[in-house]
């Protein structure tokens, strides 16, 4: 009886064995499908955080890109003041410097200058050019008579009309600013007016500028100046404001007709002819 009881309790626990493995078995094989669901379960939530985390970075970019252009643009305006203060200071500086080459070897107010207050009888003839330079012409020549007949518009022939019907010989300077409303392509209308300026004058010292005139037909006023720098030559003590050249290193002396100054202009152009006219005088 004993020996039965112990052979059905060992029965016992090998069926309690055997079914506690039969159910790890089960487990281990259905751990994929477990898995599955799991992944199921998982699976919209995860997708959600994805979207989530791409917002953020969506909207950390456009805060990224609002800060990079405040930047760009902080250092922009900071840049373009750099550069605005630079350029003022350049344009000072070239203002002095263009001042300094227009008073060459003397002061540049007439009063100051010696040869300033010796006392002439200057004629002065031109076109509109010298309309716009004489009115400052006595602030830079306070001791010496000029007198001035200038009309807008004339040629050299005109202003050689002028000058005949202002020359006296108490004239010890002639200024004949002439040649800018010449045809280019006939410089020698100018160097016959120049001569005809020079028979009557004599010895007497004159003030002749150089041209500075757009092209006329392609044609620039480079022979027109050739035969001011000749007569020059051929003269002794004849006088050349190189007015061209002086706006060639200075355009912004001239209006957008690039033919006639701005105030400023004249002004530093009568600088150049007065001068002229002071190295007459003091050459006698």
């Amino acid at each position: 009886m004993t020996r039965r009881r112990t052979a059905l309790l060992a029965l016992a626990l090998l069926s309690i064995s055997a079914a506690t493995f039969s159910g790890y078995l089960f487990r281990a094989t259905g751990a994929p499908e477990a898995r599955d669901a799991d992944s199921r379960q998982a699976g919209p939530s995860g997708a959600v955080s994805a979207e989530v985390d791409l917002g953020a970075l969506t909207e950390q970019r456009s805060r990224g890109l609002d800060a990079g252009a405040g930047l760009g643009a902080r250092r922009g305006r900071a840049r373009g003041a750099r550069r605005g203060r630079a350029a003022g200071a350049a344009a000072v500086r070239k203002e002095a410097e263009a001042i300094a080459a227009v008073r060459g070897d003397g002061p540049g107010h007439g009063e100051s200058d010696p040869r300033s207050t010796i006392p002439g009888n200057v004629l002065v003839v031109g076109d509109s050019l010298e309309v716009s330079t004489s009115q400052y012409l006595q602030r830079y020549l306070p001791s010496v008579e000029l007198t001035v007949s200038a009309e807008i518009g004339y040629s050299s022939p005109q202003i050689f009309g002028l000058f005949e019907q202002s020359y006296d010989p108490s004239h010890a300077v002639i200024v004949f600013d002439a040649g800018t409303n010449d045809d280019p392509a006939y410089p020698q209308l100018l160097a016959s007016r120049l001569q005809a300026v020079a028979e009557p004058v004599g010895s007497r010292c004159m003030v002749v500028p150089t041209i500075h005139a757009p092209l006329v037909n392609g044609v620039s006023p480079a022979g027109k100046n050739r035969v001011v720098r000749a007569f020059a030559a051929s003269r002794p003590g004849t006088q050349v404001p190189d007015w061209a050249g002086a706006v060639a290193s200075h355009p912004e002396w001239m209006k957008p007709d690039n033919l006639h100054p701005t105030p400023e202009g004249a002004n530093l152009r009568a600088r150049l002819i007065a001068r002229g006219i002071r190295s007459c005088l003091a050459f006698g």
